[in-house]
């Protein structure tokens, strides 16, 4: 059975008709004609049934897609934007930030539409509360240049005790290179000159991330 084949969904608690990914894209985009989400799937069907793919597809302006013009692109990127802030003001919220699944609930939001490799640090407080999470450095589709005295500055400037790091794979893998390994291994010792504690470093891919604390890798136990 394909993607499209089982995609209507319920909702768990009243049970109302959310729809498939075609017709909430098509409801993102302000279409509203009856074959609307039919051509949607259509294009879905193109990009492997890929909403991610697809989705970049439909904001490129090149792409032609009957009633989505420049002004319908923006108002589906702005909806991507608004998710991307809801997930940041959620993780801001929380009492502590420990848990990787915690930042990736956010990064799964902020990377989806990046082309090229963006190093993002979460910076905590003592009580593990966070401070700050901007992205440090951007790079290119495979690699992203990071400079871990840079990092060791904001953390002094912010007042951090601890920092998640985390940077995405465009190609999709969720795989440490050996380049990411020796990165987080110098970090951590720079780091922790200065009594700062390195808790993890997630790589996030298509729809998954690693964690290397989690893992064992670079040092962590």
């Amino acid at each position: 059975m394909d993607t499209f084949s089982i995609s209507l969904l319920c909702n768990s608690r009243n049970g109302s008709f959310l729809g498939s990914d075609a017709d909430l894209l098509a409801g993102a985009l302000g279409l509203s004609a009856a074959g609307a989400a039919v051509e949607i799937a259509d294009h879905l069907s193109q990009h492997r049934g890929s909403l991610r793919e697809g989705v970049e597809s439909l904001l490129d302006n090149n792409k032609a897609l009957s009633g989505v013009g420049l002004q319908r692109r923006r108002q589906l990127r702005s909806a991507l934007l608004l998710a991307t802030r809801l997930a940041q003001e959620r993780l801001f919220e929380r009492v502590t930030l420990q848990n990787p699944s915690s930042c990736y609930d956010y990064l799964q939001h902020h990377y989806q539409l990046q082309h090229r490799e963006v190093f993002t640090c979460f910076f905590l407080n003592t009580q593990r509360q966070l401070l700050a999470c901007p992205d440090m450095f951007l790079g290119t589709l495979n690699t992203a240049p990071v400079y871990p005295r840079e990092i060791a500055a904001m953390a002094l400037k912010l007042g951090a005790s601890a920092i998640i790091v985390a940077h995405n794979h465009p190609s999709g893998s969720w795989t440490p290179s050996a380049a990411d390994i020796r990165l987080t291994e110098r970090l951590r010792c720079v780091l922790e000159l200065l009594d700062i504690e390195l808790l993890d470093h997630l790589i996030v891919g298509q729809g998954r991330y690693l964690s290397m604390a989690s893992e064992g890798l670079a040092g962590f136990r």
